[in-house]
């Protein structure tokens, strides 16, 4: 799921698509130049009054409108090539890309470009429109489109720390006028990624911020000069979309056995309660101790390569802290001990998979997981991808304050061979 693109804006002159930047550089070819390169040819004669630029970000894509008021001070009609370019090659990767002139959608045509040596073959995709300004009026333009942001930590979905980033040029628009921008509107929604327990990490290139419980942000700035903020770039996390979107593709229940299971009554606290997708239940061991010692068996039928454990009994705060949570654990992988985790002792929240990988204690088995205050105890450069089992015997806990039964209430595991797409 490795992702990587730059949208770029053409606000384009005369008869030939043309770019703010300079052109695009697609690489060099064999003689060291660059092919494909639009040059910028300025029109001082159409300003651009108003922009009104809305970012939805929704989980790994970003949605984005905008208005534009353009005004042709000439005496007479002028008529704009409207280029949008579309990155790396892959049309279908800039998506639901619709223009609008005074409200009616444009027609726009897909072109592509060439350039080949011995070395190279390159190509540069764009739609292009055609938009008639009429003589000293304001004409309103809008764009949308829907494009896929940059998450190069999400290829192997193991390192889910790694934050998303979407950059949005500004400075296309430079070849109107001056290059100062009258009334410029910028909104960030985040809704959607904030509903997932998602956090906007960075916002650069203009001066606008999240606050509090904020989920949409709105900022508007007079005579916006874009020879000084010429990009926006706005990173986020959202690890637990990933997560989620994983599990529903690679998710599997397995089998899971344990070495004792406590009954009260008609209730069994049984090793499947790991593995029913319920935080309301939970598997608890059955010793007179702490069930120091005690295992729990996943038998893996094909590879696991991910499992996540959500400790403690998260049926109600009362029964999450009366009852042990595990601190300290042993895995085995096919019957060999591996090394020790050391788990922190999280305070009671609910847990669903908007918040699973912030409660949850994640195993990768690819060796990243034996980190930081974990015990190593193998050489780096070994990685684990169990066959047959995986064993997670209890060695230490957080003790409750009522009783001494060490509680776990789900494991969710995820069976794929990697690389994943």
């Amino acid at each position: 799921m490795k992702r990587k693109i730059f949208t770029l804006l053409c606000m384009v002159i005369g008869t030939l698509p043309l770019c703010a930047n300079g052109g695009i550089h697609w690489g060099e070819n064999g003689s060291g130049t660059h092919p494909a390169v639009i040059t910028l040819k300025n029109d001082s004669d159409i300003i651009l009054k108003k922009e009104n630029l809305t970012l939805r970000f929704v989980d790994d894509a970003v949605i984005v409108s905008c208005d534009y008021v353009l005004f042709n001070k000439h005496e007479s009609e002028k008529q704009i090539d409207f280029a949008f370019n579309i990155t790396e090659g892959r049309h279908a990767s800039l998506d639901y890309y619709n223009i609008f002139v005074e409200g009616r959608k444009l027609d726009s045509d897909f072109n592509t470009e060439i350039s080949f040596d011995e070395i190279f073959t390159l190509y540069k995709y764009w739609e292009l429109s055609k938009i008639k300004l009429a003589a000293k009026k304001e004409t309103c333009v809008s764009i949308c489109y829907r494009v896929e942001t940059e998450n190069d930590g999400t290829y192997y979905k193991s390192d889910f720390d790694k934050d998303n980033s979407f950059l949005y040029n500004l400075y296309p628009a430079l070849s109107f006028g001056n290059g100062i921008i009258e009334d410029f509107t910028l909104t960030i929604d985040a809704s959607d990624i904030l509903g997932w327990n998602g956090k906007v990490t960075d916002i650069e290139g203009v001066d606008i911020s999240f606050s509090g419980s904020e989920r949409c942000i709105t900022k508007s700035f007079k005579n916006f000069d874009l020879n000084k903020h010429k990009q926006l770039k706005i990173s986020y996390n959202i690890k637990n979309y990933y997560f989620a979107t994983l599990y529903e593709k690679y998710g599997k229940r397995g089998s899971v056995t344990a070495t004792s299971e406590l009954r009260e009554g008609s209730t069994l606290y049984s090793a499947y309660n790991l593995i029913d997708k319920d935080c309301k239940t939970a598997w608890v061991e059955a010793k007179p101790d702490f069930g120091k010692n005690e295992k729990i068996k996943i038998d893996c039928n094909g590879w696991i390569t991910q499992l996540l454990i959500v400790n403690g009994f998260r049926k109600s705060e009362k029964t999450y802290y009366e009852n042990n949570r595990v601190k300290k654990i042993a895995l085995y992988i096919d019957g060999i001990k591996i090394g020790q985790m050391t788990f922190p002792d999280r305070p009671y929240r609910q847990v669903n998979m908007s918040n699973i990988l912030d409660e949850g204690d994640l195993l990768n088995l690819n060796g990243e997981f034996f980190k930081k205050d974990n015990e190593r105890v193998w050489g780096n450069s070994r990685t684990f991808f169990p066959k047959e089992n995986i064993e997670i015997e209890i060695l230490e806990v957080y003790p409750g304050t009522k009783y001494n039964d060490t509680c776990i209430s789900d494991i969710y595991l995820i069976k794929a061979l990697l690389p994943l797409p």
